[in-house]
């Protein structure tokens, strides 16, 4: 079926004057206001970037003119539509300035947009729950801006390759150019341990139900921890020596995630050094604030569990 550009745009007004319609506000925006119910509507505005039109209301006890949009988090923006495109360009492979370029901003508009969508973040993170049977941790090392100052990721992924959790930790620099780093940049704090306990600690507030199995390489320290948080649940950790032997028949015309245990958790690493600019090797784009890069991942996470926002 074809749609006239006439009959779409009417299509886009019909949708705009039911939303017009539908909200009703429950108390007044004024924090200083203690009315609740006593509202007068006040005409409407048309927002012309995305077609839609606002009914204003007003407050009767405090005059205040107020709209559906003055409580959203996006409120006075001018381009709220470019918000969510933003967030789809950058867990697709995409920097900043590219998406800069893409979505024709500039790169100091990209940037706060990028920042303003913390916010966001904020109002999913306690809404996103889900159900595994199985998951899977581990820890990707990436950099900040120089190979000196290395840091940790540590990951939490289910069965189903979802990644449901990752924090950014600080840590010293190993072999050759540990002495370097210590020498230009003094003494890096080693915060991995406490990172990795904070992850598992978010993670019992996103669960259903604990897992009943969890997996993970023979780094010590690691099973403290699980039987810290997830005391009922089994743990099997897999050493290289083993991991090699079932890669050894992975030419074998059969399943490859039977032979590979921690395939899973292995995929997601290297499609998150794919997906997000900052974590690839061998690039001009790195991490010059670890704080960015911790928005990064918690964005990646949203955008798993959120068509629109």
């Amino acid at each position: 079926m074809i749609l006239h550009r006439g009959a779409l745009r009417s299509g886009i007004e019909l949708a705009g004057a039911l939303s017009l319609m539908s909200f009703c506000p429950q108390k007044c925006p004024n924090p200083d206001c203690h009315s609740s119910t006593a509202f007068i509507r006040k005409g409407h505005f048309r927002i012309r970037r995305i077609h839609l039109k606002i009914r204003k209301f007003q407050c009767k006890s405090c005059k205040r003119i107020f709209s559906s949009r003055t409580t959203k988090p996006d409120y006075r923006h001018k381009k709220m539509d470019l918000n969510f495109k933003l967030a789809k360009l950058i867990v697709e492979g995409n920097s900043l300035r590219s998406c800069s370029r893409i979505l024709q901003l500039s790169y100091s508009n990209t940037y706060r947009k990028f920042l303003w969508l913390k916010k966001i973040v904020e109002l999913h993170k306690d809404k996103l729950k889900c159900r595994t049977h199985k998951i899977q941790f581990d820890e990707l090392e990436t950099i900040h801006h120089t190979k000196c100052k290395p840091l940790s990721v540590a990951l939490i992924v289910s069965e189903e390759y979802l990644l449901l959790e990752a924090q950014v930790a600080e840590m010293p620099a190993k072999g050759r150019l540990a002495e370097v780093s210590r020498r230009k940049y003094g003494v890096r704090q080693d915060h991995r341990k406490e990172k990795l306990r904070e992850s598992f600690k978010n993670l019992t507030k996103k669960l259903v139900s604990p897992p009943e199995v969890i997996e993970s390489d023979q780094r010590p320290g690691y099973r403290q921890l699980v039987k810290e948080h997830f005391p009922q649940s089994q743990y099997l950790q897999y050493n290289r020596s083993e991991k090699e032997r079932l890669q050894a028949r992975l030419h074998e015309k059969q399943n490859k995630k039977k032979f590979d245990p921690l395939f899973p958790i292995n995929h997601k690493c290297a499609l998150l050094r794919s997906h997000i600019k900052r974590l690839t090797r061998r690039s001009w784009c790195t991490t010059k604030k670890p704080e960015n890069l911790q928005l990064h991942l918690d964005i990646f996470i949203l955008m798993q569990f959120v068509k629109s926002f």
